[in-house]
């Protein structure tokens, strides 16, 4: 939009102008000894006042129209918008400047141009424009404000625009060929609890709910003694589920890199999570949500991923303190009653807390694996710095993938 300073200074020359015009109107009256010598100022005062009055009357009428509110697309697709600014009122408005805007990936306006136009009484102009969405999240697009003037062009009115129109952009699910994914990755798990969850009516005992465990598995007759939801438990036997684990926290890389490194992210999880649901695995996906909290879902494409991309938190450079990190997940999950044979880690960085957490996984006899996202420039040093803890993950027989994030589009 236009500076602020600048639009206050032509508001000034415009006032004082007309100001030096309405004090040269009176010139006459001091010549003409009568009343008609004051209607050249009477004249242009009421024109002043009659120009004002139509601009609020203009504003009055004004309302703004969107072909769509809502659209769905998936990352890389173009979005086209259609918005119209509708005059409601008997008048002509002269002259407008309505300034579109696209929402960015960290929520701010990505571009702002602004657009000037007329419009008709009783009539509305229409906006198109092409926008392609290069990174997953929820975006919006429309009139960022709408500046109308009078038909003298002295006085203007800035007015909130509308939002127009919301976008949800959905991850790209990646082919078979480029996720690493098979089938002898997956191992049964060998715990060493001497209980799991019940599928079937023989069981050995109850134990309090945990997160995870299905509803179908309550045992409803218990729960409603104990007045606290009871699970079935019976002795151990193998399983072969997974649970796919994003961590959205970031290495604080440039700016510019975090769209890319968080797509990435993503669509790594859910191409994993694809991959087993095409080979009737079990799975569940676990994430940070946006108030923090550690959520879980069983995400089945189409709406699924569209609610999902509505409850994965915003990630910006210097943010997300509050939001737990992949090691605090995997802590958290190795303490569910429910625990998964496998489980994939999706991260970008790996810190020393989260090597001992998949350590100890792998110790309890259950299947780690490590997705590494890896920033599109990386140097030397941070290869070198690398290979420390990726050793470790040998030394352990913990499988790990290295996956390279897209460069800026």
């Amino acid at each position: 939009m236009n500076n602020p300073s600048m639009l206050i200074n032509k508001f000034i020359v415009k006032t004082i102008a007309w100001l030096i015009v309405l004090m040269a109107s009176l010139f006459p009256a001091r010549y003409i000894n009568s009343v008609y010598g004051y209607l050249p100022f009477l004249g242009l005062l009421s024109l002043l006042l009659l120009s004002v009055l139509s601009l609020l009357l203009i504003r009055a009428g004004i309302h703004f129209e969107a072909e769509d509110s809502y659209v769905v697309c998936q990352r890389g697709e173009t979005v086209n918008v259609t918005l119209k600014i509708v005059n409601g009122s008997f008048l002509i408005c002269p002259q407008a400047r309505a300034y579109l805007y696209v929402s960015d990936f960290f929520g701010g306006d990505d571009s702002v141009s602004p657009a000037a136009f007329t419009m008709p009484a009783k009539g509305g102009s229409d906006f198109s424009f092409a926008i392609k969405m290069n990174h997953i999240g929820m975006y919006s697009a429309g009139v960022k404000a709408l500046q109308i003037y009078d038909i003298l062009g002295i006085f203007s009115i800035t007015m909130p625009g509308c939002g127009g129109i919301a976008i949800t952009v959905l991850p790209r699910i990646l082919p078979a060929d480029e996720i690493e994914f098979k089938d002898e990755m997956l191992s049964e798990s060998h715990s060493l609890q001497k209980s799991t969850v019940s599928d079937g009516f023989d069981y050995t005992g109850v134990r309090e709910y945990a997160l995870g465990d299905s509803i179908k598995r309550i045992h409803w007759k218990l729960s409603a003694h104990f007045k606290d939801y009871m699970t079935k438990i019976t002795e151990t036997s193998h399983k072969n589920d997974l649970v796919v684990v994003i961590d959205l926290q970031t290495a604080s890389p440039p700016r510019d890199m975090l769209p890319g490194i968080y797509d990435c992210l993503v669509e790594t999880g859910l191409s994993l999570i694809e991959q087993a649901m095409s080979r009737d695995v079990e799975y569940s996906l676990l994430f940070a949500g946006q108030n923090g909290e550690i959520a879980r879902a069983v995400p089945r494409g189409g709406q699924d991923y569209e609610n999902l991309v509505g409850r994965l938190p915003v990630v910006y450079d210097g943010c997300g303190a509050d939001i737990p990190d992949g090691a605090d997940i995997l802590e958290n999950e190795s303490h569910l009653g429910n625990r998964s044979a496998n489980i994939i880690l999706c991260t970008s960085r790996i810190t020393d807390h989260l090597v001992r957490e998949l350590i100890n996984i792998k110790q309890n006899k259950r299947n780690p694996m490590l997705y590494y996202v890896m920033k599109p420039d990386a140097n030397r040093r941070e290869m070198e710095e690398l290979k420390a803890p990726l050793k470790t993950l040998e030394d352990y027989d913990i499988l790990y993938h290295i996956v390279t994030a897209e460069a800026m589009a």
